[in-house]
């Protein structure tokens, strides 16, 4: 769920009512002389466990503090957290995004943590680089300390490269350019299979009727492109933004950019990826796990799901190379407190404790997702390792300094409601790649005039 302008104001309002009275509220135990309870929301089951080994911790260190985890589903997540900041029902401190943060910044729902930071000592370099300045404003508040970080990569199915004659070595050193699709485009074709058993580089080939693509496809989140477009775009030189993270100007009508959306229409067109429809219908990760597709394109918060698919030897491959390299986009999550909280200070010692070294470093052991601190990273790699599965190739981009920085701007809601459909269309065929120069247009005056 997206808000938009009329939802950002009467959160605002809300706030503005809540301020009131957080200046009352201190910290210490309920008037009932319990422990305080501070409400933790988390939209991903398979975190719970380490982190509910961090609030233990953190509980045994702060006796008169109880940390109650709430676990929803990614939709539920989002859908809930507008309703409970109007109906005063929010958890205090809640997993954010970077898509979502600045607009529930602007609205006054969580809260600047410069001066708890400041009074504590809290750093913000302690993290991997460039993580902890997406989440500061332009006027120099800070919103969250990084927790994690995120690359994508390629997930091959590992019989069907056998039983298509490809090996892992092809795959992982493959290159791509929009003009061919290099390498990479081959292997798609060579694992894609029609109904009749012929493949994607045959003759007779049926784009129609496919039995295996050679190429899943995520359509859920085409405006950043994370789990799509973005690495092979910014192997072509390609940057979305002026400047990251507070641009000004959009660049979805630079050539390379629609090269890089028009190939993959090619792909889809070409019977090596599903269509639209049966990408959203099916889901990518679903349809891996069927074998209905032979390769991903996803992130490593999906490590788990892939390597527990029954019966597919799962590999892990960078993304193909362009002329400037292998990318990734790079994504980091971090907690930020409710305005609404009437424990701001627990709320604020938790916080804390999540980007701390002390709980980064339970989150690594656990190998459900890379901290954000250097050290507890090397963790999740080792952890990893010991259960005999080579992260090397999500780990790879940050070795290389090839990463893209989430793109952080004003309006994001309003600009993801211009281009998803947009980009959405470009896929179905029913839109040219040309078409971006006036959509682009449109994203860059509504950053000008607001």
């Amino acid at each position: 769920m997206r808000a938009g302008i009329s939802l950002r104001f009467l959160l605002a309002a809300v706030a503005t009512t809540m301020a009131a009275t957080l200046a009352a509220c201190g910290g210490g135990e309920q008037a009932s002389g319990g422990p305080v309870t501070i409400r933790y929301s988390l939209w991903e089951s398979r975190q719970q466990p380490p982190y509910q080994k961090c609030a233990n911790l953190f509980q045994k260190q702060n006796p008169g503090i109880r940390i109650q985890l709430e676990v929803t589903g990614w939709n539920d997540y989002w859908g809930a957290l507008p309703r409970g900041f109007i109906g005063d029902t929010a958890p205090d401190v809640i997993t954010d995004h970077l898509a979502k943060y600045p607009q529930f910044a602007q609205s006054e729902v969580i809260m600047p943590l410069n001066r708890f930071a400041e009074r504590d000592g809290v750093r913000a370099n302690i993290y991997q680089p460039g993580l902890a300045q997406l989440w500061q404003t332009p006027s120099g508040q800070r919103f969250g300390f990084p927790k994690d970080w995120d690359t994508v990569a390629i997930i091959s199915n590992g019989g069907m490269l056998q039983k298509a004659g490809l090996s892992k070595q092809q795959l992982d050193n493959a290159s791509w350019n929009p003009k061919d699709g290099g390498t990479f485009e081959k292997i798609a074709a060579r694992l894609s299979v029609d109904k009749k058993g012929v493949r994607g580089d045959q003759p007779g080939f049926d784009p129609a009727n496919v039995a295996v693509y050679g190429l899943g496809l995520d359509p859920g989140s085409l405006t950043y492109g994370q789990t799509t477009w973005a690495g092979f775009a910014r192997s072509l030189g390609f940057e979305l933004l002026d400047k990251n993270p507070w641009g000004r100007a959009y660049h979805y009508d630079d050539p390379r950019f629609m090269a890089t959306i028009g190939w993959w229409r090619h792909m889809i067109e070409k019977g090596y990826m599903p269509p639209v429809s049966d990408a959203r219908t099916l889901g990518q990760t679903a349809m891996f796990q069927g074998g209905k597709i032979a390769m991903a394109i996803d992130g490593d918060w999906t490590l788990a799901t892939y390597t527990t698919t029954k019966g597919v030897k799962v590999g892990f491959s960078p993304q193909p190379r362009g002329p400037e390299g292998r990318w990734s986009l790079y994504n980091g999550l971090a907690d930020s407190i409710w305005t609404g909280t009437k424990h701001p200070q627990e709320a604020w010692k938790w916080v804390k404790f999540l980007a701390s070294p002390a709980c980064q470093n339970i989150v690594g052991d656990s190998a459900v997702v890379f901290p954000a601190i250097p050290e507890a990273t090397q963790r999740a790699v080792a952890a990893h390792k010991k259960n005999g599965v080579d992260v090397s190739a999500f780990t790879s981009y940050l070795k290389d300094k090839h990463t893209i920085l989430f793109p952080i701007t004003e309006q994001a809601p309003q600009i993801n409601l211009m281009m998803q459909p947009t980009l959405e269309k470009i896929l179905l065929g029913s839109e040219q790649p040309d078409v971006l120069k006036s959509v682009n247009d449109q994203v860059n005056n509504l950053l000008k005039y607001h």
